[in-house]
């Protein structure tokens, strides 16, 4: 599942997944990013993945790249947090999805990375 979280920016959008996402999840995610990005050009986001456990198959994996490439030139920033090092490795992989600037934060650095996100 995902939640939306709040930041303290309005031009930050904040994602916290966790334990293992469906295709219904992403494709809720999907809607919720296109309804944030409807009032706000170019914002950060910043995904929290640190109790994230991964996907329920194979569909769901396909909803995330199409939703990542949808996306490649939505976002300014995309920070990522998580604690795990497949993680940090997936990040490095998604540079190649999208044209924002992207970061990989450890799990204790979530403020930075929503400043980061946020441009500052």
């Amino acid at each position: 599942m995902f939640t939306e979280t709040r930041t303290n920016r309005d031009d930050v959008i904040g994602i916290a997944c966790e334990g293992k996402l469906s295709e219904s999840d992403l494709e809720r995610m999907h809607a919720l990013l296109h309804e944030r990005l409807a009032s706000v050009e170019e914002p950060g986001l910043v995904v929290d993945l640190t109790k994230f456990e991964g996907y329920t198959g194979l569909a769901a994996m396909r909803e995330d790249f199409k939703m990542d490439t949808a996306h490649r030139n939505d976002f300014s920033r995309i920070a990522v947090v998580g604690d795990a090092a497949w993680q940090q490795w997936g990040t490095t992989l998604a540079k190649a999805l999208t044209h924002a600037e992207m970061r990989w934060f450890d799990a204790s650095a979530l403020d930075a990375a929503e400043e980061w996100a946020g441009g500052a």
